[in-house]
């Protein structure tokens, strides 16, 4: 098996995690295995998280047969797994315990495994503030409206965010969901006439079901990234 993992090879749910070495087939026996050993040394306190799905049917023919008949019948199940996957997530207890149930679990699998530890203050998406005069509320994206495989939102799209750090003295609350529209991106914007205006930052205007923006004053808006969707 040739290659690396180019997805699920962060840590997203958990502070701590263990992830694959090297290209293998891991069974659901054994998968099970492991998170069994997790749960059992942190005594049901924390959260486990198990990243790999056994998807993937062996089949195996019985001794002493003939040749042909097609194949044999689904013997067990395994996830196919490269270098570079994270197979499993934990959070919620102390470093100590983690890793020594990190390391139980590895020894269920055979395999070449790395554990993994993610620093306190990274964030496992990257708010983006809210535009207007003073500091905005941070929000962080959810989901972006008329679309269904797109990860990224451009200027001018209209998304489905939740706020993760509310200011004082101002209506919206946090977590509470709401709807905004995307005014400035990190990335590039290529304008018809070949300018490219790349920005400091991500933010948004706030905007009600209408699609009326709640602000009374918004700045460093891209207009023309934005007329093409109406708001101006």
């Amino acid at each position: 098996m040739k290659g690396i993992s180019y997805r699920g090879n962060h840590i997203c749910f958990g502070r701590y995690a263990l992830q694959a070495l090297e290209p293998a087939w891991i069974t659901s026996r054994q998968i099970e295995a492991g998170r069994r050993a997790m749960t059992r040394n942190v005594r049901r306190g924390g959260k486990i998280w198990v990243r790999i799905f056994p998807d993937k049917p062996v089949t195996v023919r019985p001794t002493e047969t003939r040749m042909g008949s097609g194949k044999g019948s689904p013997e067990y199940w395994v996830a196919v797994v490269k270098p570079g996957r994270i197979l499993y997530e934990m959070g919620g207890v102390a470093e100590n315990i983690a890793r020594k149930a990190i390391s139980i679990a590895a020894s269920k699998c055979l395999y070449e495994l790395n554990s993994l530890f993610r620093d306190r203050n990274k964030r496992k998406r990257d708010p983006f503030e809210c535009s207007g005069q003073q500091r905005g509320p941070k929000m962080m994206c959810i989901r972006i409206i008329g679309t269904s495989n797109r990860r990224y939102a451009n200027i001018g799209d209209v998304i489905v965010a939740v706020i993760k750090e509310a200011v004082p003295n101002m209506p919206l609350e946090r977590s509470e969901v709401i709807r905004a529209v995307i005014v400035r991106t990190c990335k590039e914007l290529k304008r018809d006439n070949g300018m490219i205006i790349r920005y400091d930052d991500n933010a948004a205007v706030i905007i009600d079901q209408e699609g009326n923006p709640k602000g009374t004053r918004n700045f460093w808006c891209d207009r023309p990234g934005i007329e093409t969707v109406k708001f101006y």
